[in-house]
């Protein structure tokens, strides 16, 4: 069973409206690497990737805290994962 998953950083500001469904909860400790969720050379992992070496982050990111949550207005329960990027 798939997990439904959020995101979010005070490295850099998330635009995701959905959650991304990862195979296995990611724990504390983990580390995650968003730009995978992205289909190649699209416009939105451009402007992850861009994004990203703009800000001197490296793609991969430790989780930091996690909360389960609940979305009243989709009817979703979903993960909301703290990351952690590393500067360059």
């Amino acid at each position: 069973m798939s997990v439904k998953v959020r995101f979010y950083s005070y490295d850099i500001k998330f635009e995701f409206l959905n959650s991304i469904e990862f195979p296995v909860a990611p724990q504390v400790g983990d580390e995650v690497n968003l730009i995978s969720f992205f289909k190649h050379e699209s416009p939105q992992r451009i402007e992850y990737y861009e994004n990203m070496e703009d800000l001197g982050l490296y793609n991969n990111a430790l989780v930091g805290e996690r909360t389960w949550c609940n979305d009243f207005e989709k009817n979703e329960i979903y993960l909301l994962v703290q990351l952690k990027y590393k500067r360059k």
